[in-house]
């Protein structure tokens, strides 16, 4: 994971390296509540239980202080298939996936022994993103009779009948064969990676990282349904991926045997288009004939992430890893919606590392097995208090041709937990 945590950690790189990670997620832990009861995600994506972000990288050392790497890998991804079957959730969202995977080359300099530096040029290679919102009937009622509907406002309940959805959809490009399986192919998006690393003693290490933000705009095919007749046009989105500043340090508090890691994130969501801004999504065609846009107003705020992390060396062969990381939510109770899923969340984690290199040449295979949770801190959103937790529940127009998302019309309580399993490997030649 150098190419996307510092590149100026290739310098460690002596030896030609290639190594993988695959990490498998479960967000069937996710619970959310409101006035029917519990309304926990029963899937992690339309396809399964759990959903796969694989990483790859390759090393190669040019000169005695130049190294070339190449990483191919997920900095961002968010997937949830929410029950449809009942709840005031799936006015808002019903299903979501988003999937991003950067291919990174990467270049390294040792500038001295204790002094290196790295850029990424973090090209993105491959996207993915699906949402789908559902129609209750009191949506449709509320139509003026022009467009099919009644002119009537009429309560919206958990249970409310289900007259269509609205889902919007990536184009499919390429097949990967693991969920969500077809990704938009890209390469014209990018992101810039700098890394420092300073090593100001033979126990501590002191290391920085900028990322730049990534301009994206994505497009695809929007679907409204209604009565079972669906009008299916193409779409526009801006929606950028944040940058951010990393500092921290690792030292080995017992030498050869325990090292500590510890580090500060500065992600600078407020920057953002379409999450530090309202997302619009610019339809080619007018839906029901007259909807241009449909728009959620987000107002993202910068958050900070602390990490800290411990490898203890049981001997020459066995590691055992420990984490932790405490992450701030993004979004204000009046901004926070189903697609977000967004909390406060501690992250913990543990590993054990399987070191087979020769221990004279350093040629071989190192083997690492890792399991992460994100606890969510529980949240409850009042009746009414987030203009865009209440979806399509009934028809908001901003103008004369934008739709856009209506205030929850109940309480909303959510938390839970994202599982992660991780395999990883790494060959030294």
């Amino acid at each position: 994971g150098a190419y996307y945590h510092n590149p100026a950690a290739a310098a460690e790189f002596k030896k030609a390296v290639f190594g993988g990670n695959i990490r498998i997620l479960d967000t069937t832990r996710l619970d959310l509540r409101d006035s029917a009861g519990d309304q926990s995600v029963p899937k992690t994506n339309t396809e399964g239980k759990v959903a796969i972000a694989p990483t790859l990288a390759a090393y190669f050392p040019l000169q005695d202080r130049i190294t070339f790497g190449i990483g191919l890998g997920a900095p961002f991804a968010i997937t949830a298939d929410w029950d449809n079957e009942e709840g005031l959730h799936r006015y808002n969202m019903s299903e979501q996936a988003l999937f991003v995977l950067d291919l990174t080359p990467t270049i390294a300099f040792a500038v001295n022994d204790r002094l290196s530096l790295g850029v990424g040029l973090n090209l993105v290679a491959l996207k993915h993103l699906r949402l789908e919102t559902l129609i209750p009937q009191s949506f449709g009622a509320a139509l003026p009779p022009a467009l099919g509907g009644a002119g009537v406002v009429i309560p919206t309940t958990p249970d409310s009948p289900i007259i269509g959805s609205i889902t919007l959809e990536t184009n499919g490009d390429v097949n990967l064969g693991i969920p969500p399986d077809a990704f938009a192919f890209v390469l014209d998006e990018f992101a810039l990676t700098l890394g420092l690393q300073y090593r100001a003693s033979d126990r501590l290490t002191l290391g920085a990282v900028y990322r730049s933000q990534t301009d994206s705009h994505w497009e695809g095919d929007v679907t409204l349904e209604i009565g079972g007749t669906p009008q299916t046009v193409g779409f526009d989105l801006d929606l950028d991926l944040p940058g951010h500043l990393q500092a921290g340090f690792a030292y080995d508090l017992i030498p050869d045997q325990l090292g500590w890691s510890f580090d500060v994130q500065w992600t600078r969501w407020s920057q953002a288009d379409g999450i530090g801004s309202p997302a619009v999504i610019a339809f080619d065609a007018p839906l029901v004939g007259f909807i241009n846009d449909l728009q959620i107003d987000y107002d993202g705020n910068d958050t900070f992430t602390v990490r800290t992390g411990l490898e203890y060396r049981i001997n020459e062969r066995w590691s055992l890893l420990a984490g932790y990381a405490r992450d701030g939510a993004i979004f204000d109770d009046d901004r926070v919606d189903i697609l977000s899923y967004d909390s406060d969340r501690n992250i913990l984690s543990a590993g054990l590392q399987y070191d087979r290199r020769d221990l004279q040449s350093g040629q071989g295979w190192t083997l690492i097995g890792g399991l992460q949770t994100m606890l969510y801190k529980e949240r409850k959103i009042e009746a009414g208090e987030s203009q865009n937790l209440g979806g399509v529940s009934l028809p908001a127009l901003l103008d004369a041709d934008t739709l856009t998302f209506t205030a929850n019309r109940g309480d909303f309580e959510y938390g839970g937990s994202i599982w992660a399993l991780s395999f990883s490997f790494q060959r030294s030649f």
